[in-house]
């Protein structure tokens, strides 16, 4: 869970948490993007082909965006209402930039009978500052303009054993219960936080009096 909120913080940064909005988990978008995402086993690291627009290579530009931190490059690659809605609430989609970002690009799933939306599913992968390497399925969702395929939002897991939770950039105000989800889901349990200072308390109560600094 903890990397997933790493993924949504390389990717939205002017927002004041790391989320965006989206269909609530257990909705049929969501599920639509529920699927285990299977690979054909290419890695796609590299920049992303020139001239290329289908579905998978738009996301492959858009991770290299996000590898790289172009945000010009970002906003060129969102839907028109995207870009359009996120400017307007400031909620903008953008990147802290990330070099030991690294991905896969799997297999791509049309959701509409004119082919005009499609779900990219994707391994997003990143070195943390323990050296350790986290993977993390993402699905890219997008939709088909005059101009070509644009990304309008991502699904990714939050909660372990759910449904990916879709996070829609063409729906800014959503993005602020998302916040919420997440912050609650992220929170340790009450309970567990009281604990703490109680069994300092019974530690010290326990303690003989010659085991304080300065008895003797």
């Amino acid at each position: 869970m903890r990397h997933s909120l790493r993924i949504l913080a390389v990717t939205v940064l002017a927002c004041p948490f790391a989320g965006c909005g989206g269909a609530p988990q257990g909705s049929p978008e969501a599920a639509d993007s529920a699927s285990a995402p299977a690979f054909a086993g290419t890695p796609a690291n590299g920049p992303a082909a020139a001239g290329a627009s289908g579905p998978a290579a738009v996301v492959a530009q858009f991770y290299e965006a996000l590898r790289t931190g172009n945000d010009t490059a970002i906003a060129s690659l969102l839907t028109d209402k995207a870009r359009e809605e996120t400017s307007k609430s400031g909620l903008g989609i953008q990147s802290q930039a990330s070099e030991s970002l690294s991905y896969e690009i799997g297999e791509t799933d049309f959701v509409s009978d004119r082919l005009d939306g499609a779900h990219v599913k994707t391994m997003w992968r990143e070195t943390g500052p323990d050296g350790r390497l986290t993977s993390t399925a993402v699905i890219w969702v997008l939709r088909k303009q005059a101009n070509g395929w644009k990304v309008s939002g991502m699904a990714t897991p939050v909660v372990e054993g759910e449904l990916p939770l879709l996070f829609n950039f063409e729906e800014p105000e959503d993005m602020l219960q998302k916040k919420e989800f997440v912050e609650q889901q992220l929170a340790p349990p009450a309970h567990a936080a009281d604990a703490a200072p109680a069994a300092q308390a019974a530690t010290a109560e326990a303690s003989p009096p010659w085991n304080s600094p300065g008895t003797r």
